[in-house]
């Protein structure tokens, strides 16, 4: 296949048809290898021809007959490619900003944690030795009221007493 002639041009900045179609056909598979070299992604090179044709196509009528399109097919074509590397690059950077905050609020989250754990063990140490136990076999062995009840010798009324004032306690104490 040939260049397009100046003819062929002339009649692309008129919009007919079948000049377009017979640049496009003509310049399509050098300007996609020449995209295609630079950024190894076929379905993405073909997405920046399509791109820089229709770039082509809105300004077909400040092209000049005489010069040909060729040079501006592969200038528009190396500022795609440079914008497509901006964006991946952005991109990038806004991936990696989202996972370093995830990270650092988890992170802190971790901490917040671990500090009111440290506060809710220092709470049950405040309490009673008897309600201490309650807490502990209600909350960590998930013990029911009347196993609790049965195992440290008291009603289950009592084991439930105990586990409302200790909650008041531990409530009071984190507040």
């Amino acid at each position: 296949m040939t260049a397009p002639s100046t003819h062929t041009i002339e009649n692309f900045k008129k919009g007919n048809q079948e000049a377009i179609e017979e640049v496009y056909y003509f310049y399509k598979p050098t300007v996609v290898r020449f995209i295609l070299s630079l950024i190894k992604d076929a379905e993405e090179a073909e997405v920046i021809f399509h791109n820089v044709f229709l770039k082509i196509l809105r300004k077909k009528k400040d092209l000049d007959s005489e010069k040909g399109i060729r040079s501006y097919i592969f200038t528009i074509s190396k500022n795609e490619v440079i914008d497509y590397f901006n964006h991946l690059n952005s991109n990038r950077k806004k991936t990696d900003e989202y996972y370093k905050n995830r990270i650092e609020s988890s992170v802190d989250m971790k901490l917040e944690e671990e500090a009111l754990m440290i506060r809710l063990e220092e709470a049950i140490e405040s309490l009673t030795d008897q309600r201490k136990k309650v807490v502990r076999l209600s909350y960590f062995e998930n013990l029911s009221y009347q196993e609790i009840a049965d195992q440290m010798l008291i009603s289950k009324n009592t084991v439930k007493n105990h586990l409302i004032k200790a909650r008041l306690s531990l409530r009071n104490y984190l507040t």
